[in-house]
């Protein structure tokens, strides 16, 4: 087998990817591997109205059904990261793969025992939740593959253009749903773990990092732009079949997510062109990642303005393009300043940003089940959060390394 040497008391293999060829072919496995992946997820929000009008959920019900996927996600990240570090992503990341989908594939046998069984909402929950974990592996394993096998100039380029496939798994999907799916969620495979979540956080990199201010302000920003991310993906098909019922589902389920796919492809070389220009990794970052989170809240803070759907359609268009620049930003940020403890960190560090979809996510539902259904309110209060971060990210955020 290959050489193993310790880092900090993490095994890495002592390989690197021989040609570009090579790197080529992972980057398009995996681009494509979470399209897969996306696409699968993709498909409650779509159908969370009819499911709702079904079983007669609020507001309030369709917020906990949306939100508790993220129980289990953000959770199983603080694992994650640290079990692709230790037993490599390579291992880890076909283990889950394959659990997640021969689960997908005896979906519509688990909705039949849901509705069965006379309690689908608590069955459901549950399912929601285990989704979740299943899923959590998937991004940590790449990140610490894409760790320990490019060098310091490729990491952040390649890892920022696989991220993109997520985008583009929820448009095909999208498409494919409105065809050949109703009302179907797809489900993943719960993976237990026994030790305490505390007990594991003290294990996981070196505690030092929690305490920087450098480190704080990455988490800050990913909780800010994920929160505005999670509500739009989670909300907008609901907003967009209560308040403009007569339009396509086809169309606003797909135009804002190709427009994300755009940006986020584009944005990892943006980012290196401005790195080009001489600019250093910090003001690269803060860039990339203020007009990110302020481009969202600009769009936040116009929508509530608009009366008509073609208007609506494209500032959210606009909204999610501009999410797409974060993967320029503090997405690809654990790369820089952990770039040993890659998997763990961005573990770690992608929690902050799922947490907001059980907490943001479960709180729009409950102001709109509060207001009667006011979409202002969510969305000023998400645009608000996106500036506060995009504050803290631009004063403290950095792209040297930390540990």
């Amino acid at each position: 087998g290959l050489p193993i040497f310790q880092i900090n008391s993490y095994p890495l293999r002592q390989k690197r990817f021989a040609f570009r060829t090579e790197a080529q072919i992972w980057a398009v496995t995996l681009f494509c591997g979470t399209s897969v992946l996306y696409a699968s997820r993709v498909a409650f929000p779509i159908a969370a109205a009819d499911i709702a009008k079904e079983f007669t959920w609020n507001k309030t019900d369709s917020g906990i059904m949306l939100s508790c996927f993220f129980w289990g996600y953000a959770l199983t990240q603080l694992f994650a990261g640290w079990i692709a570090d230790i037993y490599s992503g390579e291992n880890v990341l076909p283990i889950s793969s394959l659990v997640w989908i021969v689960l997908t594939f005896f979906t519509p046998q688990l909705f039949e025992f849901a509705y069965w069984s006379g309690f689908p909402l608590v069955i459901l929950l549950l399912i929601r939740i285990l989704s979740g974990v299943g899923q959590a592996f998937h991004i940590p394993s790449m990140a610490s593959m894409i760790a320990r096998h490019l060098t310091s100039a490729d990491k952040g380029r390649l890892f920022g253009i696989i991220l993109a496939g997520s985008h583009c798994g929820l448009v095909y999907w999208s498409i494919c749903l409105h065809r050949i799916l109703n009302h179907k969620s797809l489900i993943w495979l719960r993976i237990k773990l026994a030790s305490p979540i505390l007990h594991v956080i003290r294990n996981l990199v070196n505690p030092m990092i929690f305490c920087q201010k450098l480190y704080r302000a990455a988490a800050a920003a990913q909780y800010a732009g994920g929160n505005a991310y999670y509500t739009m993906f989670n909300w907008l098909p609901s907003y967009f079949h209560d308040t403009f019922p007569d339009a396509q589902g086809i169309v606003y389920n797909v135009v804002p997510n190709v427009s994300i796919v755009i940006t986020s492809m584009l944005s990892p070389l943006l980012a290196t062109l401005v790195l080009n220009t001489g600019q250093s990794m910090t003001v690269t970052r803060r860039l990339m990642e203020g007009i990110s989170l302020l481009g969202v809240a600009a769009c936040l803070f116009i929508v509530p303005y608009t009366s008509s759907f073609i208007p609506a359609l494209l500032i959210f268009s606009l909204s999610m393009a501009c999410r797409g620049l974060h993967h320029g930003g503090v997405s690809v940020n654990p790369h820089d300043f952990a770039p040993h403890h890659t998997g763990a960190v961005f573990g770690i560090f992608n929690a902050c940003g799922s947490i907001t979809g059980f907490i943001g996510v479960y709180i729009a539902g409950h102001i709109l089940d509060a207001t009667n259904n006011n979409w202002s309110y969510v969305f000023i209060i998400t645009g608000v959060q996106c500036i506060i971060g995009a504050v803290i990210y631009g004063l403290y955020g950095t792209g040297s390394k930390i540990i």
